[in-house]
């Protein structure tokens, strides 16, 4: 059950696993979460990503985003904690806080995997985790360019969506990949690689891709 796991992947799979259950107790594999978590920051409760353009915090990488003048462009923190009152009381302050930042994750998924509703299955939840990468509008733009493509299922990610990106190709100072590469590689790395050592954890059937 615990096989392949890391000392902080079994310390936090519980209150991961709590929040799901109070949060989103229909999620149909939070397994992905996990994987997610893992992508993010390797279960380290003080990781940080800092840019030019960005600062990310946390177990979930929530950021704060700068223009050029060095203003903020948005705030993800603020953002979710507006939206969600489950979240009241988080902020950059205790910005690093386990509970809100595996609360917080649980709810943008399941937020935009509800927005989803073109899509199901893996596809969906590969879907789901594009967009907590690079935002739901991204997904949008790559479903109308898919849709516009030869041969493209906008309906799926694999040999779909991710043929079809209208991000930036171009190869960015700090993060060594493109914005168009940094998604697909987060869903293949959640979605193929990371996520089958969870499985078993959260008693989910394995399957070949």
């Amino acid at each position: 059950m615990a096989a392949g796991l890391s000392v902080g992947a079994l310390a936090l799979l519980p209150l991961l696993n709590a929040a799901a259950t109070q949060h989103w107790p229909d999620m149909p594999s939070r397994s992905v979460l996990a994987a997610q978590v893992e992508q993010e920051s390797g279960w380290r409760q003080r990781a940080v990503l800092k840019t030019s353009r960005e600062y990310g915090a946390g177990l979930g990488q929530f950021t704060k985003a700068y223009r050029a003048d060095g203003g903020v462009r948005f705030d993800a923190i603020q953002e979710m904690a507006a939206r969600h009152p489950e979240l009241r009381g988080w902020g950059w302050a205790n910005a690093f806080d386990p509970h809100y930042q595996l609360t917080a994750m649980v709810l943008k998924n399941r937020d935009n995997y509800r927005l989803i509703r073109w899509s199901e299955g893996e596809d969906r939840l590969a879907m789901m985790d594009a967009a907590y990468n690079s935002g739901f509008g991204s997904v949008l733009q790559r479903r109308r360019l898919c849709a516009n493509m030869a041969g493209c299922d906008p309906a799926r990610w694999f040999g779909g969506l991710d043929k079809a990106s209208g991000q930036s190709r171009r190869r960015q100072a700090g993060y060594g990949q493109s914005f168009a590469d940094i998604t697909n590689t987060h869903v293949r790395n959640v979605m193929v690689v990371r996520r089958v050592k969870y499985r078993s954890y959260f008693g989910e059937a394995v399957v070949s891709r």
